[in-house]
């Protein structure tokens, strides 16, 4: 009697081989979309650092550009002060300041659960 060998390759082992695969395969395809997304992320790195450049330069341009009378506003007059006084229980209620140069300028009160805010 003669012994027939039958090859028999259990149904896990085809198994891994196809997963192997497909693992191979998707490993592949996420190299390619992170080297993708690194360059593109460095482009929009590049765009925000040039946007950022532009804003600085607005701003230091603002800066240096001398004010003119109507962007002044009500901002505090140059040069030291000469005294505060502070005014409570009154109907009105200030802080005003005596500048140096003979100006004044006169800032509301307001009792806020304790706190004065002036200004």
């Amino acid at each position: 009697m003669a012994v027939m060998h039958l090859k028999f390759t259990p149904p896990f082992r085809q198994l891994t081989s196809g997963a192997l695969a497909i693992l191979a395969i998707g490993l592949l395809t996420s190299c390619q979309s992170t080297a993708n997304r690194s360059s593109s992320d460095s482009r929009k790195q590049t765009e925000a650092l040039k946007r950022l450049e532009q804003r600085l330069q607005q701003l230091e341009q603002r800066v240096k550009a001398p004010l003119s009378a109507s962007d002044q506003g009500n901002r505090v007059p140059p040069g030291p002060i000469k005294s505060i006084t502070f005014r409570s229980g009154t109907a009105d209620d200030r802080v005003r300041i005596y500048w140096a140069n003979g100006e004044r300028t006169d800032l509301p009160c307001t009792l806020e659960q304790g706190t004065w805010a002036c200004g």
